[in-house]
């Protein structure tokens, strides 16, 4: 039964009923990957290959997902029946995009941490909003907040910003 469930989920989109929040409208999550593990007693789904992660209107892509899990409410059994409970954290690894229809941004690593509503992007971090280009080391999204913070780790944070040139104004 885990090699069909293993299966179902490598190969269908499917929903995880979940708290967290890959975009500020919550909602559904699905998640497309070529395969996956489950990892029962640590509470973990591993995704592999060309992830694909959509909630709303915000779209998580990389190599790699890893997703931690609590329990499902009254249910303290293991294994595919279980359910997933809520998700903890999303760890993405490789190349990573994240996608909203306000901004583009890229990583080599990214952590979402659902206790402080936050996604982190580390390694050669690209933001794009508009036209405005931004490059550092360290992306820190705080989404409940709207609050955006862009470090340049060991060197500066680097912007080209693309004035309105609107003659209306």
């Amino acid at each position: 039964m885990f090699k069909y469930f293993a299966g179902a989920l490598a190969a269908l989109s499917f929903a995880l009923p979940a708290v967290a929040q890959v975009s500020g409208e919550g909602g559904p999550i699905r998640v497309k990957a070529d395969r996956s593990e489950v990892l029962d007693k640590e509470r973990k789904v591993i995704l592999i290959d060309n992830v694909d992660i959509t909630q709303g209107d915000a779209r998580l892509r990389s190599d790699v997902v890893t997703l931690e899990y609590g329990g499902v409410a009254g249910n303290t059994g293991s294994g595919p029946t279980s359910g997933f409970g809520d998700i903890k954290s999303m760890t993405a690894r490789g190349e990573v995009f994240y996608i909203t229809p306000d901004l583009k941004a890229t990583g080599d690593l990214g952590i979402y941490n659902a206790a402080t509503d936050t996604i982190t992007l580390t390694g050669n971090v690209i933001l794009i909003r508009g036209e405005d280009v931004a490059k550092g080391n360290r992306l820190v999204m705080e989404l409940t907040a709207g609050k955006t913070t862009l470090d340049g780790g060991d060197s500066q944070v680097n912007m080209v910003i693309i004035p309105n040139e609107d003659d209306d104004q």
